[in-house]
């Protein structure tokens, strides 16, 4: 069975789209490369993708804005931050770049890496890590190719059960891979999947067993996709994850991929998605996230013309 080689994205809930999509793009210099809709009853909802140049598995953080939550909390029992790869030499940079934003950033040292941390508008944690990747830069953003982020890095994960956590990333084939050790903020141990893929391919689950638990919210993780190759090598991990005790959900067709999903002991989301069709399945590569696309399943669903659903969402203009 082929292995889950790695991080394929997350997703995360924002309130103002338009201020989620310039951070993303002015700020952190990603591509937007898709704007689709999940349909919530009786209220449609933007689905923003941003990435590499095509949205290559491993690099996408995607969000959910203008849902109507109240703001969330990272805590024990989810995914408590996202890291993105930046070259070793740009620390500086990047530091430079986010105070001329007036972003606070605070500079650790964790795993022989160096790791700037802050958050997105909305409280979100980020983090620029150095590493390597064999991910390009986009280079159409105003941050210089050199300096650009190459992929995700690692998702953290605050566990409420942390030998539950590691069961199942054992299950799925991922590995430990070291432990740091930070007593103020939680100690972390490191997996990565025994055919690591040349980005995203860590995790790491935190333990810090006094923090308040998480609430789901503007501002917080909704899930972490891991990457299967297709639909059979998905339903092979899902017959596997099942047999070991762990409940998958049918499968879901989003129009870039095809998903499942299990919570896992610890109170994480964690899906398993396809690396295809992906993208250009629907659009043009040059012309990734300059139209709204309604999912087929969405269409079907609502008989709702799309100019309707537009008059519905919050005011939104890529550029």
């Amino acid at each position: 069975m082929k292995a889950i080689d790695g991080i394929h994205h997350v997703t995360a809930y924002a309130s103002d789209p338009q201020r989620n999509y310039d951070f993303m793009t002015d700020v952190l210099g990603l591509r937007f490369v898709r704007q689709t809709l999940l349909y919530m009853p009786g209220q449609p909802i933007y689905h923003l993708y941003y990435g590499d140049r095509q949205g290559t598995p491993g690099t996408v953080l995607t969000y959910f804005p203008g849902v109507d939550m109240p703001e969330g909390q990272v805590g024990k029992g989810d995914i408590s931050s996202i890291g993105f790869t930046i070259p070793r030499g740009s620390v500086d940079y990047w530091t430079g770049r986010l105070e001329e934003h007036e972003i606070p950033t605070e500079v650790t040292e964790r795993f022989d890496e160096t790791v700037i941390s802050f958050t997105d508008p909305d409280g979100l944690p980020l983090e620029l890590v150095t590493g390597d990747s064999d991910i390009d830069p986009w280079t159409e953003a105003d941050v210089p190719a050199e300096h650009g982020i190459r992929g995700i890095h690692d998702v953290a994960v605050t566990s409420s059960d942390p030998a539950g956590t590691f069961d199942v990333l054992e299950t799925m084939g991922w590995e430990r891979l070291g432990r740091y050790d930070a007593p103020m903020s939680g100690d972390r141990i490191r997996f990565t999947p025994s055919e690591p893929a040349g980005h995203g391919r860590y995790l790491d689950v935190v333990v810090q067993p006094n923090l308040p638990s998480a609430r789901k919210g503007i501002g917080m993780f909704v899930h972490v996709a891991f990457r299967v190759a297709n639909e059979w090598v998905q339903q092979e991990w899902s017959e596997t994850l099942r047999e070991n005790g762990y409940v998958t959900t049918s499968r879901k067709y989003r129009q870039e991929f095809r998903s499942m999903y299990l919570t896992e002991p610890g109170g994480a989301t964690f899906e398993y998605a396809t690396d295809g069709p992906g993208f250009t399945e629907h659009e043009d590569l040059a012309e990734l996230g300059g139209e709204l696309q309604i999912p087929k399943t969405l269409r079907e669903a609502i008989d709702v013309p799309v100019e309707e659903l537009k008059q519905e969402l919050p005011e939104f203009e890529p550029r």
